[in-house]
């Protein structure tokens, strides 16, 4: 073949090969936009089912400091907690939580002062996308940790009662260490643990939160107390010369009969007294007041007494003592025997009652029963709307006076027969015949009256 025909035919090969090359850019370039089509397509329908949301998440957002290095503290921030506006799918929207994000303020190499550090914001849905973070920085201000150990100084802030001392406190433990920011620490000079006796004459041991103060006697907060509280013992003493004593109420005369003294009050129970230590050591626990006279009293007595005292001893605070004294009287008990009577029997009934007496058990006040009569008790029962027959009916005390009780009747059940009255009966009259020559007339019969039932004497 010569060399025209070899070109005839490389070149109709090389046209073929190009029509299949372009033929398959074809194919290719309609499946790509076929995709892109098809994308589009599902992200239309895709937006039109969960459409996408920008706006402020409604929740604020505490702010987490990481990589603070040791010996560094966080003294001052501007901002504790941030807000962030968000752009995401509805449905990733409403399943995100505070958990759902972290907000960091690094503080990777950063030394002690005042510093501005940019805030990271990092949300666990992919989904979600942040769009803004209010603030963008937070400023804070970085200390050095210091501590000091002080030894705690107590002061007692009242006065004891009068007669009395007190010994210096003494604190366990009597040392604390005060830690924290540098710039607080210096500023302490001094820790206290202050106490209050509030009238105690005995031993006053009690905890007591340590206060941090400075120069001029205010509280420096900010500051860490190790530890927090320290016991606190005073011992509070009296003095000598000076006696705690017990008021004893001395009484003259006699209540009237049937009553009796039933309590004694005394305000104050107490008194301290001051004089000789001699003739305090002679002195018992207790003093005795001037006789108080109760002679024939039948109420209640109150009165200022006046302290039966040793020559040369004195009463401190001697504001007055008063004494109550109760006279109340004496309760005691009583049987008595009443006949019992009837009320709202019917006309013309009669009715027997078993038995016709009844014991009455009272108690109360002496005197009230002393004076008691046949008139102030009365017993009866209530017989009113009873038809004939046997009954059995509980007795009631009709008066009584106000101060007795009754204890109990015997017995408490009285058996009442009620008999109505029966009618008077009378005979009719017999019928006359006719006159006949030679009879004679019978004369009427009438029959003899059945006396009324007599009533039974009560």
């Amino acid at each position: 073949m010569s060399n025209n025909g070899c070109v005839a035919v490389t070149s109709r090969k090389s046209k073929r090969g190009v029509s299949v090359i372009r033929s398959a850019f074809g194919q290719l370039s309609s499946l790509v936009i076929a995709l892109v089509f098809a994308i589009i397509v599902w992200g239309v329908a895709t937006d039109k089912e969960n459409p996408s949301r920008l706006a402020l998440y409604p929740d604020q957002l505490p702010i987490e400091i990481v990589n603070r290095a040791d010996g560094l503290m966080v003294f001052q921030q501007t901002v504790d907690k941030v807000r962030v506006t968000l752009r995401a799918p509805q449905a990733n929207w409403d399943a995100l939580r505070p958990t759902s994000f972290s907000v960091t303020a690094d503080l990777q190499g950063l030394d002690a002062g005042s510093q501005q550090v940019q805030l990271q914001v990092r949300v666990s849905d992919p989904r979600v996308s942040v769009v803004e973070i209010d603030p963008k920085t937070v400023g804070i201000r970085l200390e050095r940790v210091k501590s000091r150990d002080f030894d705690i100084r107590s002061d007692v802030l009242d006065a004891v009662p009068l007669g009395y001392i007190y010994q210096a406190p003494v604190l366990t433990p009597a040392q604390v260490t005060i830690s924290g920011p540098a710039i607080l620490v210096d500023q302490v000079t001094e820790v206290s643990a202050d106490v209050y006796l509030r009238g105690t004459k005995t031993l006053v041991e009690r905890e007591v939160t340590v206060q941090a103060r400075d120069a001029q006697g205010n509280p420096v907060l900010g500051v860490t107390i190790t530890p927090p509280t320290t016991m606190v013992k005073v011992q509070v003493e009296q003095r000598v010369g000076y006696k705690d004593v017990s008021i004893k109420t001395v009484l003259k005369g006699t209540v009237a009969p049937g009553y009796w003294v039933s309590n004694i009050l005394v305000s104050p129970t107490t008194a301290t007294i001051a004089g000789n230590p001699d003739v305090m050591a002679k002195i018992a626990g207790y003093i005795e007041t001037v006789p108080i006279d109760v002679n024939g009293a039948t109420a209640d007595l109150s009165k200022k007494a006046t302290l039966s005292l040793p020559e040369g001893v004195s009463v401190l605070n001697n504001e007055g003592v008063t004494v109550q004294v109760s006279v109340t009287p004496i309760l005691g008990g009583q049987t008595i025997r009443r006949k019992v009577s009837l009320q709202g029997l019917r006309r013309g009934a009669t009715a027997t009652v078993s038995p016709d007496t009844v014991e009455v058990i009272l108690s109360g006040p002496l005197p009230s029963l002393q004076a008691l009569t046949a008139d102030d008790i009365q017993i009866t029962l209530d017989v009113t709307g009873l038809a004939s027959g046997t009954h059995q009916l509980k007795p009631r005390v009709s008066q009584i006076p106000g101060a007795l009780r009754v204890q109990n009747l015997v017995p408490d059940t009285i058996q009442v027969i009620v008999v109505d009255p029966t009618p008077t009966a009378t005979a009719s009259p017999s019928i006359t015949p006719s006159p006949i020559p030679t009879l004679t007339a019978t004369p009427t019969l009438v029959a003899p009256s059945i006396p009324t039932a007599i009533p039974t004497p009560r």
